[in-house]
């Protein structure tokens, strides 16, 4: 009995000591707020509030980050300037990223869709053109699909591969997921996922150059991956357990409106084969390539990337 206690004992302290440790972290790697923005507004949605910016005058543009749980809408800071002279740029970070509210829930492909043609709706308030990083064109392409009248050209920016999109939750997903979910050890799990080495190292995967990465790249994804403690990793359980993936095919093949694809070159996946997946579907699919760039060709290569967009948006 004494020994079942002292077992019981150094579980609890263990336990203690884990909860102080994620305490100290999630402290630790929002205290320089690099996410701040003067012109930051929040949009009152039905699960939480939804950061945004919106700066320039013209045709509306909005802007979408990844997928990723680190990911918000800094992705596109080296190109909101430049294209708000022409147009109205609005840049939100999605239900559950950045510095929108992040909410204990599992996050789908349907909540992001509602979420995009509300923000339209309730926020926009007329026909906008979408532009998207990484797996959330998925979202993008199905909030079109629903309501094409409102929504102008969509831009894929190393949109998401069909077969990724298509992965439905097995019985191992839906456990992986709990466990991630559990508190203190499945948190424990998600900072070490997510510390500073873990950011620096996937970062510099996505980037050709690793001369392009900055660190005050690796401070702000930090950030943002760890704003409202111990639920973002909600996010991340969805994500990396194909809860928010959804079947695009179909929707591709059908919509009418103007779809352009952006493609880093080096990127880990065949970008050839994946670009002409999409147009196999939809042959009126525009596509244009940026060299000696991987996934966040806006943020190695921003000048090449808004030479294209320019030509995408005229």
């Amino acid at each position: 009995m004494k020994k079942i206690s002292q077992k019981l004992v150094l579980i609890g302290f263990a336990t203690c000591l884990l909860f102080l440790y994620n305490r100290l972290i999630f402290s630790l790697s929002t205290i320089k707020e690099k996410l701040y923005h003067s012109r930051a507004h929040y949009y009152q949605w039905k699960f939480g509030k939804i950061f945004y910016t919106v700066q320039g005058r013209g045709s509306s543009l909005l802007l979408i980050h990844d997928t990723s749980a680190d990911s918000s809408s800094y992705e596109y800071n080296k190109l909101i300037d430049t294209l708000a002279k022409n147009h109205r740029v609005y840049a939100l970070d999605l239900i559950g990223y950045g510095k929108s509210d992040k909410p204990k829930i599992t996050y789908t492909a349907y909540l992001f869709v509602q979420l995009l043609l509300d923000f339209r709706k309730n926020v926009i308030r007329e026909k906008t053109s979408v532009l998207t990083s990484g797996r959330s064109n998925a979202y993008a392409t199905m909030a079109c699909l629903q309501n094409p009248e409102v929504f102008n050209s969509l831009i894929f920016i190393n949109p998401g591969d069909f077969d990724d999109l298509s992965r439905n939750p097995k019985r191992k997903d839906k456990l992986n997921k709990f466990l991630i979910e559990l508190p203190v050890i499945g948190t424990t799990f998600y900072n070490i996922m997510f510390s500073r080495l873990m950011i620096r190292r996937s970062l510099k995967n996505k980037f050709y150059n690793p001369i392009h990465l900055k660190l005050a790249y690796i401070d702000t994804f930090r950030e943002a991956a760890h704003l409202s403690g111990s639920a973002s990793k909600y996010t991340y359980a969805s994500d990396l357990c194909h809860f928010n993936n959804v079947n695009i095919k179909e929707a591709i093949s059908k919509i009418n409106n103007n779809i352009f694809i952006i493609q880093g070159t080096r990127t880990n996946s065949d970008y050839e084969a994946l670009i002409n997946n999409y147009k196999s579907l939809n042959p009126a699919i525009e596509s244009s390539t940026i060299d000696r760039s991987k996934n966040y060709p806006h943020l190695e290569k921003p000048e090449s990337t808004l030479e294209v967009l320019m030509v995408y948006l005229h």
